[in-house]
């Protein structure tokens, strides 16, 4: 049909195609403010058991869902047995922010006390200096505050942990390194403790001998999150060097640049619309989808402002017609892969294929209704041509 229809690009009228570009980056950013992280990057548990039975992984993935409150548990299939994803228990999460907070005023505590005393020995070398004085008072204030955040960040956790784990330490208020201590091994016992009660409750869904248990913190996941905005952000800068170093021109930079970021945008409020989270299987996805999107929108600006033959309307319509069907045959390729992945149920699969299929979907709204016609113009107007 592709090679049928007429030329779009011939109508004097084309360039507000970009219009349909732009409404449908605009409606994804209202959805891209709905998507949810996974465990991945909010922080979770996953544990891999082996075992010789064949479940129904939708069974499973619902009766632990009814077993273990607040699980959200992701299954799939691995070779030797299951993959299972369960969200962060709620109470381990919140004691180990607020043991964290407990390190951190425990070094200030440090810092201020290691001041005092070194300010005190300055004192007695200069009896009645007013400035170290005044030192000592602020480096004795520090302390009373960091003292007052110790204990306020060790009963939160204690609170915390209490759901979880019986055989609690208290506050002791002459031992301020023994608090840091107590309240480690608190948070250690605690999620040996949960880790447990997740085991045998989930042999009672499926039997199985062995398993591998990783707990991934949500202070863990939140790094993973920044890491991987950094890596996005630092794409987007390269390619956006490398455009303008083959062009040498803003306007046909910016047309590239602005197709891929519209594909990644389009992606994600579809996301967000869907619910699929955002984990490092949808952010795969992304990345691969940023590659395709540059190449394509590379490739039909490099056709349509450095060759020759035809006009530039017509060389911009073969570039639609070759890109199309190439983005279409993806599409497919893609479809194919997340049918398959729905019947055998690969979460992972699932995600990225879903994702994947939705950035191709808006790289075909984008490059030939946005890119392109930014790229005509352009070129008509290098040419003198109106």
């Amino acid at each position: 049909m592709l090679f049928f229809m007429r030329n779009i690009y011939e109508s004097k009228h084309y360039k507000l195609y970009i219009l349909i570009p732009v409404l449908l980056m605009l409606i994804s950013l209202y959805f891209v403010t709905k998507i949810q992280l996974d465990s991945s990057l909010r922080g979770g548990i996953e544990v891999q058991i082996q075992t010789s039975a064949n479940p129904n992984i939708r069974s499973v993935s619902s009766m632990i869902d009814s077993n273990i409150t607040g699980s959200q548990a992701s299954v799939s299939k691995t070779p030797a047995g299951l993959d299972i994803t369960l969200v962060a228990n709620q109470s381990l999460s919140n004691a180990e922010t607020n043991l964290l907070s407990l390190y951190g005023a425990y070094s200030n505590y440090s810092e201020y006390s290691l001041n005092t005393t070194l300010y005190q020995n300055e004192l007695k070398s200069s009896p009645g200096n007013t400035t170290i004085a005044s030192l000592i008072a602020t480096a004795s204030k520090g302390q009373n505050t960091s003292i007052a955040q110790m204990q306020s960040a060790f009963k939160a956790e204690m609170v915390d942990l209490a759901p979880v784990y019986s055989n609690l330490p208290s506050f002791n208020a002459s031992n301020y390194g023994g608090n840091v201590d107590a309240a480690q091994q608190a948070y250690s016992n605690a999620s040996t403790v949960y880790e447990n009660t997740i085991i045998k409750k989930l042999k009672a869904i499926t039997p199985f001998t062995v398993y591998s248990y990783n707990d991934v913190t949500p202070t863990l996941g939140a790094f993973f999150l920044s890491q991987i905005r950094t890596i996005i952000i630092v794409a987007f800068i390269l390619v956006a060097i490398a455009v303008f170093m083959i062009f040498r021109t803003p306007i046909p930079s910016f047309a590239v640049v602005f197709g891929a970021a519209n594909d990644i945008i389009v992606a994600l409020g579809v996301m967000g619309l869907l619910g699929i989270p955002l984990g490092i299987a949808s952010i795969g996805g992304l990345l691969m989808l940023l590659g395709y999107s540059i190449d394509t929108d590379m490739l039909s600006s490099i056709r349509v402002i450095k060759r020759t033959d035809s006009t530039p309307e017509g060389r911009a319509y073969s570039s639609f017609k070759t890109g199309a069907t190439m983005t279409i045959t993806a599409i497919l390729s893609f479809g194919v892969l997340l049918v398959v992945a729905y019947f055998a149920y690969i979460p992972t699969y699932i995600e990225i294929s879903s994702v994947v299929m939705a950035g191709l979907l808006a790289d075909l709204v984008t490059t030939w209704l946005a890119n392109m016609p930014i790229i005509l113009w352009y070129k008509k107007r290098k040419d003198g041509i109106r």
